[in-house]
Formats: C-alpha cells, sequence, structure tokens
C-alpha cells in the first residue's frame, strides 16, 4: 500500500529522528528529566527513587533511563548518582545499550530483582529511610520494604506531572506519532469496504503506519447500523463482525513512536447521515470546535464545562471521556460532562506544553447511537494547535 502522505508532512527535525536506527533523545533532554526527579527527592527529603514496571506496562522507565521495559525492569535513582537500571532478561541487554543514555548504569538483574537486587538497594538505607516509589510495586517488594520499617511514598503523582509538560524534544516525538496514527486511519478510510471484518479493519489501520516505524496502542471500532444502531462507542477488541453498506463505524486510533502516541477519533460511513447522526454529530463537532478555540495556557475546567454542557442541553450525553491528557501516560485532566463526570479537579488550570485529547463521543440516552470526533492538540501560550493533519468530521465513503 502506497502511503505516507502524512510523514512527507513532517518537518525537517522530525524526519531526521524517524530516519535514525534507533531513535534517542539528547542528553541535555534527559539530564532534565533528571533534575526534575532530583528536585522531588529534595522537595520530600527522600534518600532514594524506586521504579518498578513490568511486561511493558508504566513508561518512567524509558523516561529516565532509555530502555523501554520489556519482562521486569527496576531502576534506583539517587541525588547527584547515576541512575542504575537493571533488566530481567540477558538477551535484552544487548539492546538496552543502543537506548540508555550517559546517566545510566546498565546491570542483568540475573531474573533475581526481588531475591536480590531490591535486597541489595536497601543494604544502604537505615529504619526510618523514607523512599519515593514510581510503579506497582509487587507485594512481595512491600512486604521488604516494611519489614526494614521503611517509609514509602507514591510520588506516581508528581511524575505524572512531568511528564503532562512536555519538551520541544517530546513534541517533535509525539508529531511524528500523530504522523503516524494519520497514515493508519488513513490506510482503513482508503481501503475501507462492506465485507471486511473488524479483525481486517485492524489489520488494514496498523499496515498504514508499520512500515513507518509506528506501532499499535489503540484500534478500537464501533459498527453499527445506521438506521437501526445498537452501538454508542468503540470497542476495545475486534471480532469477526462484517461490516455492510448500511453501518456506521465509530473509531478510535493511536498508533505511537517509541511509546510515544498520537490519537483521532472519527465517524466513518458508506452513505449520508440519518437526521440523529447529524444531530449528534453537530453537537460533537461544535463542542471540540469550541473547546479547541478557548484551550491555551490557563484555561480553566469551568470553562470547559460550560461549553460541555452543550451535550445535555441537546438531549445527549457522552460515554469515553471528554478530554484527557496524554503522552506518557493517561493523564490529568480526566474530564467528563454532568451527565457522566469524571475526575474533579478543583482550581486545576491547563498549561502550555500539555498535550491533551478533546474527543466529544456524542451519545443518545439510550446508549443506541453515538459518534466519535476529536484528536490529540498541542496547548501552547495563547492557543492551541492540531498534531493531526488528517481531516476533520464525518468521514463519507
Amino acid at each position: 500500500m502506497n502511503n505516507g502522505q502524512f510523514i512527507d508532512g513532517l518537518n525537517n527535525s522530525c524526519k531526521t529522528i524517524l530516519k535514525q536506527k534507533y531513535p534517542v533523545f539528547s542528553e541535555q533532554e534527559y539530564l532534565r528529566r533528571i533534575s526534575l526527579i532530583e528536585d522531588v527527592i529534595k522537595q520530600k527529603n527522600l534518600d532514594k527513587v524506586i521504579v518498578y514496571e513490568a511486561m511493558g506496562s508504566g513508561n518512567a522507565v524509558q523516561y529516565f533511563t532509555g530502555w523501554h521495559t520489556t519482562q521486569e525492569a527496576l531502576v534506583e535513582i539517587k541525588e547527584n548518582k547515576n541512575i542504575n537500571l537493571y533488566v530481567e532478561h540477558y538477551n535484552h541487554l544487548p539492546m538496552a545499550e543502543k537506548l540508555i543514555n550517559n546517566k545510566t548504569n546498565l546491570l542483568w538483574g540475573e531474573r533475581q530483582l526481588a531475591n536480590k537486587i531490591l535486597p541489595e538497594m536497601l543494604d544502604d538505607l537505615s529504619q526510618g529511610s523514607t523512599i519515593g516509589i514510581i510503579g506497582r510495586l509487587p507485594y512481595s517488594y512491600i512486604t521488604m520494604l516494611q519489614e526494614k520499617n521503611i517509609k514509602i511514598i507514591d510520588i506516581t503523582k508528581d511524575y505524572n506531572l512531568m511528564r503532562s509538560i512536555k519538551s520541544d524534544e517530546e513534541i517533535c516525538w509525539m508529531s511524528i506519532a500523530a504522523a503516524l496514527t494519520d497514515e493508519g486511519i488513513n490506510n482503513i478510510v482508503s481501503n475501507l469496504e462492506p465485507g471486511l471484518s473488524e479483525h481486517e479493519m485492524s489489520q488494514i489501520t496498523q499496515s498504514g503506519y508499520l512500515k513507518h516505524g509506528g506501532h499499535k496502542i489503540i484500534n478500537f471500532f464501533g459498527i453499527t447500523d445506521m438506521d437501526n444502531p445498537e452501538n454508542c462507542v468503540p470497542y476495545q477488541y475486534t471480532s469477526n463482525k462484517k461490516i455492510t453498506q448500511n453501518d456506521v463505524i465509530t473509531t478510535e486510533i493511536s498508533s505511537h513512536f517509541w511509546n510515544y502516541p498520537g490519537q483521532v477519533l472519527r465517524t466513518i460511513g458508506f452513505k449520508k447521515m440519518t437526521p440523529l447522526y447529524k444531530d449528534l454529530h453537530a453537537i460533537g463537532d461544535e463542542v471540540f470546535s469550541s473547546i479547541f478555540s478557548i484551550l491555551k495556557d490557563g484555561t480553566t475546567i469551568e470553562e470547559i464545562n460550560a461549553i460541555s454542557s452543550k451535550i445535555e442541553d441537546g438531549s445527549f450525553s457522552i460515554w469515553d471521556d471528554l478530554i484527557h491528557g496524554y503522552g506518557g501516560g493517561y493523564l490529568d485532566p480526566v474530564l467528563g460532562t454532568k451527565s457522566r463526570p469524571a475526575s474533579s479537579y478543583e482550581g486545576f488550570r491547563f498549561k502550555e506544553n500539555m498535550t491533551v485529547v478533546i474527543q466529544p463521543n456524542v451519545i443518545t440516552n439510550d446508549h443506541k447511537a453515538g459518534i466519535q470526533t476529536g484528536e490529540l492538540v498541542h496547548i501552547q501560550k495563547n492557543k492551541s494547535v492540531r498534531m493531526h493533519s488528517f481531516q476533520m468530521g464525518y468521514i463519507e465513503l
């Protein structure tokens, strides 16, 4: 399949990164990140920070060291010291060597992270010491810490705050991911036809970005008859259901570039929208545009809520979150609406260089029909900018 138009639209800096055999961030970028975590160590009077991740769950190991966790990884961070990274599988060390930064010591975990490595990390700590934790420590780790009477502070919230504000380098990587994601949705739109199964749709979507170095995070599809709908939101897993000429398809697509993601949400069909779907999409597009137009450094949750109330004014609701931070996790703020609330963020203001997904998934109150519209945007000082180039609105084939 001959695609690549969105990749071709990247600026030269992003293209240079994309062409690297194994792209890595600059040492200056890693020094910035290490400085951020050392600030937390000072503020909370920590003796050290321990990061634990397994099976690709989490991203703090990569953020501080450059290594993308495979089986298991354990990281030790102390102020004014090099970072110690323990990788569980010996055969993963050659790959890790290519990705880690100059401030990281790469060590084999000897398949004994719990029985040997963690106890060694605790040897220089006395009773009453305090450590910061990022990640989901196994129960055996927590028990060991408790036995040594070591105070544990979960600093995941501090870490997420670091991730919510992107550097220029991170924005470039996310721009690449946005282009890869655009290649994915463009590929399915260009090749969608009745008779394809959801499995085949996922394959076609992924083939749009895999050859360019992208990988799958999300390929969600919701398929239902537009005249007799029974689905209001995309599903997380594909099935062997085959699409028909009368179906409407809601999509949520995310490809990542070395764990930096893009995200687009669109509604696709083979015919003009019915009056119901026109109403749903009109509200969704209006809410997206209105939020996008005011979203900048300093925008408040109350301003967003005032706009999203238009959804309920039209006797509709949402199922999916309305807005969420993205890039380095599913980040704060995660917002819903009055009829479908999410988290509470008293006094929260959006900040420059946050990247968020605006995604009004407007649905009927009986949960039988819904649309998807929206995408990842970059918040700047006085405005927000689109990170995607794929066409907006309802896609009629």
